[in-house]
């Protein structure tokens, strides 16, 4: 006997395990299955109060036995049967289930409705429909997979409006077999014109030019679509982007539409963070977006806190020097007092920098900067210093703010020129790896590691002539933790009355982060670091400890954590208290 399945069936019996938390607990005891199948029907059913009466425990148990056959249908237990049982005394709810055998996949079949796709795409959609083997069980959510998954691979291949019609699925009980006919509209291939934005008002057409990541009668791209949006949304002037393909042109290409929408003109900014060893900070920032019609964005940034006071001004050009490169333009005014110096100075600044998005990209850039120094040690007390930078990140992470997953790695070199009290030219550079691994149930515990070094080198003149604010410190919240920001240095150059600072750096951390919940969180970790004259000091680190909390407030982790100074002979204070948005990294 032949039994047909509607398509709508197999969808809504595929959507029913998503209909009810896994936490859900419910009164009703099954009987018949093995403990797994026991436990997947169980995460189905809704959370209910044990009955009160033979009317609750024949209605829950009605109510449990449709859920339960139509996830069993959807696993290909197409023969089974599920009997709701109820008793007054006491009131319960009881499923006796009898699975019968597990259906399998006759071989699929494919009905092209029109032309066609070319004979090596269709055999991309042959390969995406693999699931549906002959033999496999027939599980429900395989033919929605598979189906889903011949459409990608259409439009993947330039066919942009392929759709699927309504397939046909029949059910054989007499030999226990499930054939699926897949009905599929390929469509015309399509071919890439130019983009356009609408309104045309919002941005210049050079700028939307240059947005265009194909060429024109290239092939279509849904890869090409989702990353013009990207690039669109990424530069903080439009809030939502949709795409469409225009009526076709004269040679047969089709113009790309990208709906927008504006963000707003103005943008507001406003952070704290406090610690203990380096007090409390806010800061604020302005932005204008859009300013020139090309995505620009005019910055005003202000930092009032008890170690760094400053302002600065930037203005930003998406993809200006490609696209997911923005070129930085800027000038800053800043004050910093800490334990080794005080610094006042003024900068100019401009850059090219990679969309964070990218996974491997280069950024780079100038600085020129004039600064002053007070309550130094060394005999450095004016410098003006040409800096230029290059900066290489390899990020598989995917939240910067909270990463889970991934690693980063960074290499940065700064060649440097230096004159003022002292006339030289160095080279700093540093290297940075970071690592995440996630476990256990929904991932709830992450290890996340750190290293870091750095070196600087003088190529003419002396490296204890390097200005204070371009050495190597350690300490701090970014650093080792329970220790003074940029306190860990040789404390003998401040004996011998030379400039503070390392000539290098190391650095390392291990974290533990468990998440109880979707908003509460713990950690646990070891740091450790020192800066040094020469390597053979390197390993001689101060080490800290501690442990703090998280929160999850939607867009970052708030982090709250104390740690303790491990060196013995360490001045610093018994414990560092610190708060800030973002995980130490």
């Amino acid at each position: 006997m032949r039994t047909p399945l509607l398509p709508a069936a197999l969808c809504a019996a595929l959507g029913l395990p998503a209909a009810a938390p896994a936490w859900a607990e419910s009164p009703v005891r099954i009987e018949g299955v093995d403990r797994d199948t026991r436990t997947a029907i169980l995460d189905l059913l809704p959370d209910r109060d044990a009955p009160e009466s033979l009317f609750d425990a024949e209605r829950i148990a009605e109510e449990a036995a449709a859920r339960a056959l139509a996830w069993l249908r959807s696993e290909g237990y197409y023969a089974a049967t599920v009997t709701p049982l109820a008793s007054e005394t006491p009131p319960s709810a009881q499923l006796a289930i009898a699975l019968g055998p597990r259906f399998t996949f006759a071989a699929p079949q494919i009905e092209w409705r029109g032309a066609p796709p070319t004979q090596d795409v269709a055999r991309d959609v042959d390969t995406a429909l693999a699931p549906i083997a002959a033999g496999g069980p027939a599980r429900a959510a395989l033919v929605l997979q598979a189906e889903g998954d011949a459409i990608a691979a259409l439009q993947h291949s330039g066919y942009a409006e392929a759709a699927a019609q309504e397939r046909r699925v029949v059910v054989d009980h007499a030999s226990a077999e499930v054939a699926v006919e897949f009905r599929l509209s390929a469509g015309e291939r399509v071919r890439l014109g130019r983009l356009r934005a609408e309104p045309s008002d919002v941005l210049r057409p050079g700028f939307v030019d240059d947005l265009q990541n194909w060429q024109t009668g290239d092939v279509y791209s849904p890869d090409a679509m989702a990353r013009l949006r990207r690039d669109l949304t990424a530069t903080g002037a439009i809030s939502t982007v949709s795409t469409s393909l225009a009526a076709p042109s004269e040679d047969g290409s089709r113009d790309v539409v990208a709906a927008i929408e504006p963000a707003r003109r103005n943008a507001y900014e406003l952070g704290v963070s406090y610690s203990t060893t380096e007090g409390a900070g806010l800061q604020a920032e302005w932005t204008r977006r859009n300013l020139t019609g090309r995505a620009d964005s005019l910055t005003l940034a202000a930092t009032l806190a008890e170690m760094q006071q400053g302002v600065s001004v930037a203005l930003t050009r998406p993809h200006a020097a490609g696209l997911g490169h923005a070129a930085t333009f800027g000038a800053s005014a800043d004050r910093e007092m800490l334990e080794a110096y005080t610094r006042q100075g003024i900068a100019l600044f401009a850059s090219v920098d990679a969309s964070t998005r990218l996974r491997t990209a280069t950024s780079y850039g100038l600085r020129l900067s004039a600064d002053e120094y007070d309550d130094v040690s060394g005999d450095i007390t004016d410098a003006i210093v040409l800096s230029g930078f290059a900066d290489w990140r390899h990020d598989t992470s995917e939240f910067s703010l909270d990463p889970r997953d991934g690693a980063i790695t960074e290499f940065r070199i700064e060649p440097s020129v230096s004159t003022g009290d002292e006339t030289l030219a160095f080279v700093r550079a540093t290297a940075e790896a970071r690592a995440y691994e996630s476990f256990g149930a929904n991932d709830r515990l992450t290890l996340a590691a750190r290293a870091r070094a750095g070196w600087l080198e003088a190529v003419s003149g002396s490296a204890d002539d390097v200005p204070p604010d371009r050495r190597f410190y350690a300490g701090g919240g970014g650093s080792v933790r329970g220790y003074e920001y940029n306190s860990i240095y040789p404390a003998e150059r401040d004996l011998l009355g030379l400039s503070p600072g390392g000539q290098g750096v190391v650095e390392g951390s291990v974290e533990a982060r468990w998440r109880f919940d979707d908003r509460w969180g713990a950690a646990a970790f070891v740091d450790a670091g020192t800066a040094f004259d020469d390597w053979g000091e390197a390993s001689d680190l101060s080490w800290g400890a501690g442990f703090g909390a998280r929160y999850d407030l939607g867009f970052a982790p708030l982090r709250i954590d104390v740690a303790f100074p491990l060196d013995e002979n360490e001045s610093s204070d018994d414990f560092a208290l610190y708060i800030s948005l973002g995980q130490a990294f």
